[in-house]
């Protein structure tokens, strides 16, 4: 293959390497992170530090669609988060705080930790605005301490049509 050719092809191949791995402390059990279709409406409960001041709360459990993915196309109705469990013994009042790009102030909301069921956090695209490409990072934090960190890397929809169409038929 002529190298000018090859080139072109390289710059226009887009580049979609998983974020760096989650950090996780000793007292979280398991973590898991996906993308779900979220069409469907869901309850609403007050959320003060997040930017439409209330959050999701899911009627029923959330199933991956896609799970262990952290690429996520930015399409209205797909959501991303993560699912946690803490070790045998363990439960912990805090909050979860999601970063959007380039945003060094997170949002943030009450949460709480336990080894007796998971808990999952999560963010689904309602509005075009909320659309926006790059790293999002969620961490759960309680006591002062981080539980884990983790990154997703948002593309445009374009990057991954099959993916950012499949809703109509998931949901």
């Amino acid at each position: 293959m002529r190298p000018a050719l090859l080139l072109v092809l390289t710059l226009a191949t887009p580049l979609r390497a998983e974020p760096a791995p989650p950090q996780v402390a000793p007292e979280v059990a398991s973590l898991t992170a996906g993308v779900f279709c979220a069409l469907h409406a869901m309850d609403q409960r007050p959320a003060p530090g997040t930017l439409s001041g209330w959050i999701h709360v899911p009627d029923g459990p959330i199933d991956f669609h896609w799970p262990d993915t952290r690429i996520v196309p930015a399409q209205i109705g797909l959501a991303f988060g993560v699912r946690s469990r803490l070790q045998p013994g363990i439960f912990r009042d805090g909050e979860m705080r999601v970063f959007r790009p380039g945003s060094t102030t997170p949002e943030t909301w009450e949460s709480g930790f336990s080894d007796t069921g998971e808990q999952i956090a999560f963010f689904r695209f309602d509005r075009e605005d909320e659309l926006l490409p790059g790293l999002w990072r969620f961490e759960a934090w309680a006591d002062g301490e981080r539980l884990y960190a983790i990154a997703f890397e948002v593309v445009p929809a374009a990057a991954l049509p099959d993916m950012a169409q499949a809703c109509g038929a998931i949901s």
